[in-house]
């Protein structure tokens, strides 16, 4: 089943809500801090028409394709306590460097698992723009994200600098993009709902 939050904005950030007492010792100090700390949810996005599903799990989104510009995104998967989540699922679909998507196989499709730490890497492509109707959709791409037996996140990823941005696109979900060697890197962390009695 799918849930999708229309409610909530991203953020990649902590704050504690009460002032620790300067008698507790540092475990106890950090061990409040992480009770009082709150992560907002990541702000949801549409599915769109592209989804395919069975994409395999693969170290890399952009094996075999020969164009486009070389993309790593990096970041955790967290619950709104700001703790990470290891084996959370990241299911990721785009378009290539021409707009286009594989809807005959699973290239630039896959999925990705984060570590024990929650962290996660997608490596693929930049995504470039494409008629939708009477608009330009922004480069952009799809993510399912999820523990198993858990709500899932369905949103997307955009990019700081593409002229087809608009209103549409929620700013919290703009990558900023630096370059290393040729290769262009991101980080954004996602924040889901998680809840332990579904974890069966």
């Amino acid at each position: 089943m799918s849930f999708t939050f229309t409610s909530y904005s991203i953020t990649a950030f902590a704050q504690s809500t009460n002032q620790t007492s300067t008698s507790q010792s540092p475990q106890q100090q950090q061990q409040q801090q992480q009770q009082n700390s709150f992560c907002k949810l990541t702000e949801s996005d549409m599915l769109g028409p592209f989804y395919k599903e069975g994409a395999p799990f693969k170290q890399r989104l952009g094996e075999g394709v020969k164009e486009g510009e070389r993309l790593i995104i990096t970041g955790k998967v967290m619950d709104n306590r700001c703790q990470p989540i290891k084996g959370a699922i990241l299911d990721i679909w785009q378009a290539n460097s021409t707009g286009e998507y594989d809807n005959e196989g699973f290239s630039l499709r896959g999925k990705v698992k984060t570590n024990n730490d929650g962290t996660y890497l997608i490596d693929t492509i930049i995504p470039n723009e494409y008629a939708a109707g009477d608009i330009t959709r922004p480069g952009h791409v799809h993510l399912k994200v999820a523990a198993p037996n858990q709500p899932i996140l369905t949103t997307q990823l955009y990019f700081e600098g593409d002229p087809y941005l608009s209103d549409l696109e929620d700013k919290s979900l703009i990558l900023k993009l630096t370059e290393e060697n040729g290769t262009k890197k991101a980080n954004f962390d996602f924040v889901i709902e998680h809840y332990k009695e579904y974890e069966k």
